[in-house]
């Protein structure tokens, strides 16, 4: 960060713990005093850290050297060179003696020469290197193997040279070197392929790689296992029942026995064998070629001069000083996140953040013990039924921002074609009531016009010229309609009871059942009209027979 930015966070801190400070002088609650008083303490120490470091940026500042003020390509092939001595002491590359600094060299070319083969040296030099998932979390520390060297481009530095790595012990599929790529036949690129095509790195990212220690194997040590196949099991990638044997596995040793130098090691997660309703044995009798052991939490983890080692496998756990842990507890504290957390039960008794506070969460911090977890809510999905998990994962990545499995966005899109289909059942009414035959009919009863007085008129004259045949088939249409939008209205009115009041949803039903049931009247109005000249017409004629 430059000064201008700890500037502005710093103010920033500032005005956050005033607000803190207000906000203790007006909490009487025990717990959310105890919280406040925590945070307003990091917050402190935040506000001291910051400071110190915008001192020694303006320091620095003060004093400019003029070799710093352009870009001296000497001071990269130091920095190369010391990296390559670093590499030589660890017995990873042979260091040539009679080689000559490459500072020294008169010409450009043969420098760029003597780099390029310097780096060809590291083809097949184990390391490790952090791999973050797809999926998100904290990157993990992998022993790897490099493959390949980026080209070198002209005004490439130090800090830009990239080499290729192959993980050695890879804990997921996507880690899994491509055998088919290894002998050039694999018909996917690097994006498509299930399987690893070499993972891309910075040089300057390369860690030293990590020595596994089979002295500090005991009763309850963490270790990786890879499994070996049957005999007469076929193991080739094509077959996905066999990537298991690809891959190692975290596990807890039960029993050691060095004599035969094995181990009996319990995973820690039941492993599917592809095959319907099979799982593999939780516990393996594994050989210490086929095991790799993980740093304890004790002592082991850290060097001999009390600094932390860069070195520790993925262990899913970090180390971190004091100072970095709070800054980083603040700075997620502070974070502001997109939706809170248990946002939901606004609707519901709040049951769950209740126990949470209970146990001594404090909002806006992560989860877990550390408060170093997550801090958005996991979002619901609802996958298809009788798709694969690939499959799903193709859906999500080709849609993107629009996730077609997300719960929320899914409720979101029901809602609004339910709304739309509401709509066009609205229009489809409108339509076949404006094309009825009888709509002389509709304007007549319905419609209040400046001409209501001769409406009746009209009807009554309409009816007395047609016959009893025409009236009682016309009669029995106006029942079934009848009945059609008595249907149709108690279905409204049933989906009326799902949407909340003043939205769009509620506001476009209650149209419709006004328009409902402004039709039934009509309907019944018509019925009753028609009932009446048919009985009329009855009376006369038994009359007119006597």
């Amino acid at each position: 960060m430059d000064e201008k930015e700890l500037q502005t966070s710093l103010s920033e801190y500032r005005i956050q713990l005033n607000q803190v400070k207000e906000a203790l002088e007006n909490t009487k609650n025990a717990n959310e005093i105890n919280s406040l008083l925590s945070l307003q303490e990091d917050l402190q120490q935040l506000i001291q850290l910051t400071q110190e470091s915008l001192n020694s940026i303006c320091k620095q500042n003060e004093e400019p050297s003029p070799s710093e003020k352009s870009y001296n390509k000497t001071d990269l092939d130091d920095e190369y060179a010391l990296f390559m001595e670093e590499m030589a002491k660890t017995g990873a590359i042979e260091k040539d003696n009679n080689a000559e600094p490459s500072s020294s060299k008169p010409e450009n070319c043969s420098d760029d020469d003597d780099i390029e083969d310097e780096l060809s040296t590291l083809l097949g030099m184990k390391c490790a290197v952090y791999y973050s998932n797809e999926w998100g979390g904290q990157p993990t520390l992998h022993n790897a193997m490099v493959s390949a060297v980026v080209p070198k481009q002209l005004n490439d530095g130090f800090e830009d040279l990239q080499v290729q790595v192959l993980f050695t012990h890879p804990t997921q599929a996507a880690m899994v070197p491509c055998p088919f790529f290894l002998d050039g036949d694999c018909k996917f690129n690097d994006e498509q392929c299930r399987y690893s095509h070499g993972m891309v790195v910075q040089l300057s990212s390369l860690k030293e790689a990590i020595e596994p220690n089979f002295n500090s194997i005991k009763i309850d040590s963490k270790v990786l296992v890879k499994l070996k196949p049957p005999d007469d099991d076929d193991i080739t990638l094509t077959r996905k029942a066999a990537e298991k044997y690809y891959l190692w596995y975290r596990g807890s040793v039960k029993k050691v026995n060095l004599d035969q130098k094995t181990c009996l090691v319990k995973l820690d997660n039941s492993i599917r064998s592809g095959e319907k309703r099979k799982s593999s044995s939780d516990e393996h009798n594994i050989a210490f070629e086929n095991l790799f052991p993980l740093n304890d939490d004790d002592d082991n983890a850290i060097d001999s001069d009390g600094s932390l080692s860069d070195t520790e496998y993925p262990d899913l756990k970090t180390f971190k000083s004091d100072d970095n842990k709070n800054t980083l507890l603040i700075e997620k504290s502070l974070h502001d996140c997109g939706s809170a957390l248990g946002e939901w039960e606004k609707h519901t008794r709040g049951i769950g953040s209740k126990l949470m506070l209970a146990m001594g969460y404090v909002p806006g911090t992560g989860l877990g013990a550390s408060s170093d977890g997550r801090l958005q809510p996991v979002e619901a999905r609802v996958l298809p039924v009788g798709k694969s998990l690939d499959h799903c994962m193709e859906i999500s990545e080709k849609m993107a921002g629009q996730d077609p499995l997300k719960l929320e966005l899914k409720l979101k899109r029901i809602k609004k074609r339910e709304e739309e289909r509401n709509k066009r059942a609205y229009e489809r009414e409108k339509e076949k009531e404006r094309r009825n035959v009888f709509n002389f009919l509709n304007r007549t009863l319905g419609d209040k016009s400046e001409d209501q007085d001769t409406s009746p008129n009209i009807f009554s004259s309409d009816i007395k010229s047609s016959t009893n045949k025409d009236l009682n088939i016309e009669k029995f249409k106006i029942t079934e309609d009848v009945k059609r939008v008595e249907r149709e209205l108690n279905k409204l009115k049933n989906t009326l009871g799902k949407h909340a009041e003043l939205t769009n949803g509620y506001k476009n039903i209650i149209a419709q059942i006004s328009d409902k049931k402004k039709e039934l009247n009509i309907l019944k109005n018509k019925e009753k009209l028609i009932t009446k000249e048919l009985t009329q017409r009855k009376d006369k004629k038994e009359m007119t027979v006597f």
